[in-house]
């Protein structure tokens, strides 16, 4: 889940100096990631500061080609994916297969996903709304602090995903690996 645009939280005036006289003072804006809380169950929405991103990949699947620039203005994105616990606090219920509050949801369609974030918009005054492909690949390379790792977070897919030779056929609970350069989990 994301939510459009960023408000800044502030902004902070600094004085450097340098051998041979003062720089002019420098202003830096900077930006808060959002905690939320629903009927008791907490979730994060980590700020993503938009730019230009060469979106796409030559090496992989038809569909991810051809390479082509893409520009994102600012946006959130949850900084794991949708818990059973949330889903159940926002919906009343978990339709999800394989049970465990911190596990992620599953068994939804898209047309669940649509009635989740209308009810979760209505119950934190929130504008959330799925990421769109380019947002969610911005932020799952890390952005503009991107280390050009071959997965999100790391060139060892065993440090940042569960999958079929690691998970003992188990689904695990989120955050469970370690986060990309963005603390974003289970990407």
């Amino acid at each position: 889940y994301a939510m459009q645009g960023g408000k800044k939280s502030g902004e902070k005036t600094i004085n450097v100096s340098m051998q041979g006289g003062a720089v002019p003072a420098v202003t830096l804006a900077f930006y808060e990631n959002k905690t939320f809380t629903v009927n008791g169950v907490s979730f994060e929405m980590v700020f993503v500061e938009g730019g230009t991103f060469q979106m796409g990949s030559n090496d992989g699947d038809s569909r991810e080609k051809p390479v082509h620039s893409v520009t994102l203005s600012d946006y959130y994105i949850g900084r794991t994916e949708v818990t059973q616990e949330l889903w159940q606090a926002v919906m009343g219920s978990n339709p999800s297969d394989f049970k465990g509050a911190k596990n992620p949801v599953n068994n939804v369609s898209w047309k669940n996903c649509q009635e989740f974030i209308s009810k979760l918009n209505r119950l934190t005054g929130g504008r959330f709304r799925l990421p769109t492909e380019a947002e969610w690949e911005y932020a799952a390379r890390g952005r503009k602090k991107r280390r050009g790792y071959k997965y999100s977070g790391s060139d060892d897919l065993g440090s940042v995903a569960w999958y079929k030779e690691n998970s003992g056929s188990e689904v695990h609970p989120v955050g469970s690996k370690s986060a990309n350069e963005l603390g974003l989990y289970d990407m």
